[in-house]
């Protein structure tokens, strides 16, 4: 991959990360309620599910379906937007790593190359001989050339 791509790469990383950083912080107030968005807003607004049956053209029985489903985590994201629209709301939706990408990233090339020189750790042992105190070194040299390469720490033999 050319220099310049590998740069884009990483500042696209970067904003997301940045995003993701945001969205994080308020990650413990996005959980959903017991019973599910659908049910708490419907109750709040005090609609009944007919109510929201009509305002959505589905039945009062696929309202109560859809509560149920959103309850168990069964609901699709499309029946969730059509609810929120008819709450006058929107459907958010994301992933959000519980540690940022770098960190990720650096944590997987880590424990790859400590995998990686492991054998060489091992098999000094067998011989009796003390590990090379150069050998934490060489694992953070070639942690830091699988990150030039991120693209590599996934599809690695050494994986998990």
């Amino acid at each position: 991959m050319k220099t310049s791509d590998r740069r884009i790469r990483e500042l696209a990383r970067q904003q997301l990360d940045r995003r993701l950083e945001r969205i994080r912080s308020v990650v413990p107030d996005l959980r959903t309620p017991q019973g599910g968005w659908v049910s708490a807003l419907r109750t709040a607004y005090a609609m009944n599910q007919a109510d929201l049956a009509r305002r959505m053209g589905i039945s009062r029985q696929a309202v109560g379906q859809l509560e149920q489903r959103e309850s168990d985590g069964a609901a699709t994201l499309k029946a969730l937007a059509q609810a929120a629209h008819a709450l006058g709301g929107e459907l958010v939706y994301a992933i959000v790593p519980r540690q940022s990408i770098g960190e990720i990233l650096e944590n997987r090339a880590l424990r790859l190359a400590s995998q990686m020189t492991g054998s060489v750790r091992h098999t000094m042992r067998l011989e009796d001989q003390a590990p090379d105190s150069d050998l934490d070194e060489r694992a953070r040299a070639l942690a830091s050339e699988l990150l030039a390469s991120p693209d590599q720490l996934w599809s690695s033999p050494h994986d998990e």
